[in-house]
């Protein structure tokens, strides 16, 4: 009987533990966009020291940089003009978000499509790594 009762109480446990779970803060939408635009402005200006401040140390074990981000907005040769960052959908957990966006000139061409990986550090949210996307894919 003794048995039956723990593993009664265990189960009940580990119910209510998974109940208690509460989703991520609402406020994190708000951060998440923050970041996204001073990321956006930082490379809008060529800033690099501004882009390094956004970035998580993971970033440079995935190949990735400031230098590196700013090639891939601006182009290999510098050739695109880089306007925005736009229509980001954002979506996100208590320690991780992704970001779909299109990295824009001013003619709001959605042809070159971008993947923000964040990841939450230290109370910020900082890119852990960014990537082409698949606009056929419609998953965040």
């Amino acid at each position: 009987m003794k048995l039956f009762a723990s593993i009664i109480v265990i189960a009940c446990a580990m119910l209510f533990s998974g109940c208690s779970e509460e989703p991520p803060a609402r406020e994190h939408i708000s951060v998440l966009k923050k970041r996204i635009f001073k990321l956006q402005e930082a490379v809008k200006n060529h800033n690099r020291s501004s882009i390094d401040s956004l970035l998580s140390t993971d970033i440079i074990s995935e190949g990735q940089s400031s230098d590196s981000l700013l090639s891939f907005c601006w182009g290999n040769e510098g050739d695109f003009s880089f306007d925005r960052l736009g229509d980001c959908e954002i979506a996100y957990t208590d320690k991780y978000a992704v970001s779909n966006c299109f990295v824009m000139d001013s003619s709001n061409a959605r042809d070159r499509p971008i993947r923000l990986l964040y990841i939450y550090q230290h109370d910020l949210w900082l890119l852990k790594k960014f990537e082409p996307r698949d606009t056929s894919d419609s998953q965040l």
